[in-house]
C-alpha cells in the first residue's frame, strides 16, 4: 500500500464510477477494478458499493477517503514547504506574508506596503495553511493569512497570536434557468441529483468539506468537473452544466445565481496568524477592519 493506491481511492470516488475514474487515470477499466480489489483487500473491506448507476463509498469507504485525503495533503504539504526553505534567503529588510488564495490577502499586502513603504515586499501563495504555518515556524514569513472549514481538520496555531478576520458563508452557484434559481435558500439534499463541479486544488479543504456535508445530506455529490479555477467554474455553471460551490466571488463571476445553505453547513473562516517576536506583531495587532477595507479598493 502507498500513497498512488490513496489517489486510486479518491479518483474513484470524486469520478463516481470505475469507467470515468479509468478514464481520468488513463488506465484500462478492467485493471482499474483488479487494483481496487487489491486495496479493499488491504483495508479489510468493501471501500465501495457497486450499483448501476456507479460506485458510493461504504462507511468504512467513507472513513478511508478521509483520512486518504489528510494524509495526501500533509504529503504535498511536506513537498511544498521543502521547496520553499530551499529557495534562496529573502533579501535584507524584506519583510514577508504567506497565505493561501484568499481576498484577504492582498488587502494585507496592501497595508504592509502602505505601512512600511521602503521595506521590500515578499507574498508567498501556498496551497493550503499548513503550508503557510511551515513558512511561518521556519520564520520565512513575519504573518500568514489562513483558512478553516466545517468537519476538516483546522490548522494547527496554539503556539501563535491569531485575530479572525472573518467568516463566510460558501455560496452555491447556479445557472439562471436552473429549477431551484428562484429559491431564496438552499438545502444540500436538493442538489443530490445535479452535476457538480469538484472545487479547485487551491481551496485548502473547502472540497473535503462539501463532500462530508453532502455525505450527511444522504448522498455522495456526482463530480464530473475536475482542476477548474474560479472563472471557469462559473463559466461552467453560467452554461447551466453543472452547480458549484463559491467563496468570495468577484466580478469575473457573472451569469449566475448565489445561493446561501439554509442550515449553515459550508463556510470559511480566515484568520491572521503571526509569532509573538514577529516583526510585523506590532502591525498585525493594530489591524482593523476600516483598514483592510481601504486598502482592498487599493489592491483592487
Amino acid at each position: 500500500m502507498d500513497l498512488r493506491h490513496l489517489r486510486i481511492v479518491l479518483t474513484v470516488a470524486e469520478s463516481g464510477s470505475i469507467s470515468h475514474a479509468a478514464a481520468r487515470l488513463q488506465i484500462a477499466q478492467s485493471g482499474l477494478s483488479t487494483q481496487l480489489r487489491r486495496i479493499e483487500q488491504e483495508f479489510g473491506g468493501p471501500l465501495f458499493q457497486r450499483r448501476p448507476q456507479g460506485v458510493v463509498p461504504t462507511e468504512l469507504g467513507v472513513h478511508v477517503l478521509g483520512r486518504a485525503e489528510k494524509l495526501l495533503d500533509e504529503f504535498g504539504d511536506l513537498l511544498a514547504t521543502a521547496r520553499t526553505l530551499a529557495r534562496p534567503a529573502e533579501p535584507p529588510q524584506a519583510v514577508a506574508l504567506g497565505g493561501v488564495d484568499n481576498p484577504w490577502v492582498p488587502r494585507i499586502a496592501a497595508l504592509i506596503r502602505e505601512r512600511l513603504p521602503h521595506h521590500e515586499q515578499l507574498t508567498y501563495l501556498e496551497p493550503s495553511s499548513q503550508a503557510v504555518l511551515e513558512l511561518l515556524r521556519t520564520e520565512k514569513i513575519a504573518l500568514a493569512v489562513v483558512s478553516e472549514f466545517p468537519d476538516v481538520v483546522p490548522p494547527q496555531v496554539r503556539d501563535f497570536t491569531v485575530h479572525d478576520l472573518d467568516t463566510e458563508p460558501a455560496l452555491i452557484g447556479l445557472a439562471p434557468g436552473h429549477r431551484l434559481a428562484h429559491r431564496p435558500l438552499l438545502a444540500l439534499e436538493e442538489l443530490a441529483e445535479d452535476v457538480w463541479i469538484a472545487p479547485g486544488d487551491r481551496t485548502d479543504g473547502l472540497g473535503l468539506s462539501l463532500r462530508i456535508a453532502c455525505e450527511r445530506a444522504g448522498f455522495t455529490p456526482r463530480f464530473r468537473y475536475f482542476g477548474a479555477d474560479q472563472a471557469t467554474a462559473a463559466a461552467i455553471v453560467s452554461a447551466g452544466n453543472a452547480v458549484g460551490v463559491f467563496l468570495s466571488p468577484g466580478d469575473h463571476c457573472q451569469g449566475i445565481v448565489w445561493k446561501r445553505l439554509a442550515n449553515g453547513r459550508l463556510w470559511r473562516r480566515t484568520r491572521l496568524v503571526w509569532d509573538a517576536g514577529s516583526p510585523l506583531a506590532g502591525l498585525a495587532e493594530d489591524i482593523d477592519r476600516g483598514a483592510l477595507d481601504r486598502c482592498g479598493r487599493l489592491a483592487s
